[in-house]
């Protein structure tokens, strides 16, 4: 794109020109060559401007105080400026950015020295921040339902884990569960209404695992799935007026939903595969999840619609692809797969077309992802908010039955 600078450049006088784009940390870089403005590309900053007496000069604030500046004399063409900007952007940016806006998937990642830690990063992958460098046995983690918090599985280098949240930054992290068993608990997926987490912990037994629900200061502990089944992986419907889970309740390993007050609701998937890490659609009417076995000793990701309809084959990949995540507006799915060297995640569309990979070689595994827009918060229902919520269900310490 070549021609004249908008004009709100215009407006900033001949030799510093600007374009802001409010708090989301995104703008337009414009480079000055043959006396036009080039537009060359996007970064994540309030603000950028470009100077007449270079070929291309791009600072960025955020809130009013400079976290770049980038000079590149006589580059070879605007690709080559463009690609310096972003190198350089990468490591100038100030971590606070994170909090300010845009798109952020969070994961936890195993790197080659076997160290668990939690990341946050861009749909684009194009920055990794480690959110738990002093928790370096943490996985799984879960955004709360405005993106202030986050909670996580961890560890102190031995099981069993424990659930603990944290700041959206990484910082004030608190444990909220205690739980014993082999694997602890873990798992964690926050209530609609942002006042209580669900997990899995195998404090009754590894034959006995269930779900449970807590209060962010660690009371109102209860178990929500009968201790005569196993039940693993809860998510929550958006209205939050009932939870998806895998469960052995009819033999095999299946998709299962319950109500608010814990009673069985539906069971979605019938058969002798092994169907896992179910994920409600923020729009609240289809499940992704992950099955494999049987044959097909490696896993494919699948959607169903919430009656059980529908069930549709959504990869099709030697590589296990597994753990599947909704991207916010309910139009694509982040899942887990070695497809194409060490595994890592990828985000695709709803008829299994890969859109890219998020993240490059430095992870050898993947444990657990979410997905957060602050431009699109995930809602809840009035019904969700003040009726049917978990914190009733605590109160009245009912079961699934």
């Amino acid at each position: 794109m070549a021609g004249r600078a908008p004009a709100s450049y215009a407006r900033a006088g001949p030799d510093v020109r600007r374009q802001a784009h409010g708090p989301r940390l995104h703008t337009r870089v414009w480079a000055r060559r043959d006396r036009s403005y080039h537009r060359v590309g996007d970064v994540r900053l309030e603000h950028v401007a470009a100077t007449s007496d270079m070929n291309c000069c791009v600072a960025g604030w955020q809130e009013g105080q400079p976290v770049a500046m980038i000079l590149v004399k006589r580059p070879a063409s605007l690709a080559t400026a463009f690609a310096g900007v972003l190198s350089l952007l990468s490591v100038c940016v100030v971590p606070s950015a994170w909090s300010s806006g845009g798109a952020r998937i969070l994961f936890g990642g195993v790197t080659a020295d076997l160290a668990r830690s939690v990341y946050v990063t861009t749909p684009e992958g194009v920055r990794f921040e480690e959110l738990t460098a002093r928790r370096p046995y943490a996985a799984s983690p879960a955004w709360s339902h405005g993106g202030e918090s986050i909670a996580f599985e961890y560890s102190a280098g031995v099981l069993p884990n424990r659930i603990y949240v944290m700041d959206a930054d990484g910082g004030n992290a608190r444990r909220v569960t205690d739980g014993d068993g082999i694997y602890g608990d873990y798992g964690p997926a926050w209530s609609p209404r942002g006042d209580s987490v669900a997990f899995t912990s195998s404090r009754e037994g590894s034959d006995r695992q269930g779900i449970y629900v807590v209060g962010l200061d660690g009371d109102n502990e209860v178990r929500i799935s009968g201790l005569d089944t196993w039940a693993k992986w809860p998510s929550w419907r958006p209205a939050g007026d009932a939870t998806v889970y895998a469960s052995t309740r009819a033999g095999a390993l299946d998709i299962h939903t319950m109500d608010s007050q814990g009673r069985h609701l539906t069971q979605l998937t019938n058969d002798r595969r092994w169907d896992m890490t179910p994920s409600w659609s923020p729009r609240g009417g289809t499940v992704a999840f992950a099955s494999g076995g049987e044959a097909d000793l490696t896993g494919d990701i699948y959607t169903v619609e919430a009656d059980g309809s529908n069930r549709r084959r959504v990869t099709k990949h030697p590589s296990d692809d597994a753990d599947p995540c909704w991207s916010p507006d309910g139009t694509q799915i982040l899942f887990v797969s070695g497809r194409d060297g060490p595994q890592g995640l990828f985000i695709m569309d709803l008829d299994g077309r890969i859109v890219r990979r998020v993240m490059d070689g430095r992870f050898g595994y993947i444990e657990g992802s979410d997905w957060f827009d602050p431009d699109l918060p995930r809602s809840v229902s009035p019904l969700g908010r003040y009726a049917t919520t978990w914190g009733w269900m605590k109160r009245l310490g009912a079961r699934a039955r």
